[in-house]
């Protein structure tokens, strides 16, 4: 238990976008339209967290400012949409708006700890506790590519609750790769065989 939380995770994009000569948000996001096509651009487009793109369901809700967060719920959502308006923009059709109505939010906050807020029409679901953590895994996982991959780490996850942490060395930290080369080093000959060689040497 801890009176202080520290949260460390930012959603400040990337200080080389002003390097592109692109139209940016007051915070530094590219500026896109409703269809995800960058300001004063034909053939550009733009998603996820580096992207200011505007909330529709937000703004038809009476908010004028209202932005999609960088999150992962909506860029998923807008690779697919970006996506078909790249064609559809490149061979003349027209484009889609972007459009998500926002499904909550799930975050960890340790081993077991979790937190979420499911919305369901107007209703608002809040969670915590393991219930929270377990909707945060699953959330993550089936958001992974392949279901090779998506089971791999559903797989390890239900090993994890039943074994212990794996113990890591600090000195693997400061040189990763000691193991490595110990491991790769020839074998030492046999005493014996050590022994008669020394003798066929010296005489």
């Amino acid at each position: 238990d801890s009176n202080t939380i520290v949260w460390t995770a930012g959603v400040k994009p990337n200080p080389a976008l002003a390097r592109f000569g692109l139209p940016l948000g007051p915070r530094g996001h590219v500026d896109t339209s409703e269809k995800l096509q960058v300001q004063g651009t034909d053939y550009i487009w733009a998603a996820g967290d580096n992207a200011q793109v505007p909330d529709m369901v937000g703004r038809k809700a009476g908010n004028p400012n209202a932005w999609c967060p960088p999150n992962a719920q909506h860029a998923l959502r807008q690779a697919k949409v970006l996506g078909d308006n790249v064609i559809s923009g490149m061979r003349g059709f027209p484009q889609k708006d972007y459009s998500h109505a926002n499904k909550g939010a799930v975050a960890g906050l340790g081993l077991h700890k979790g937190v979420a807020m499911i919305v369901m029409g107007k209703m608002k679901i809040k969670l915590k506790g393991r219930l929270a953590w377990y909707m945060h895994r699953g959330y993550h996982g089936m958001a992974m590519p392949t279901w090779n991959r998506k089971i791999r780490i559903f797989a390890d996850w239900t090993l994890a609750m039943f074994l212990k942490r794996e113990v890591v060395s600090l000195g693997a930290m400061e040189t990763p790769r000691e193991e490595f080369y110990e491991a790769a080093k020839p074998a030492p000959a046999p005493a014996a065989a050590k022994a008669e060689g020394e003798k066929a040497n010296a005489s």
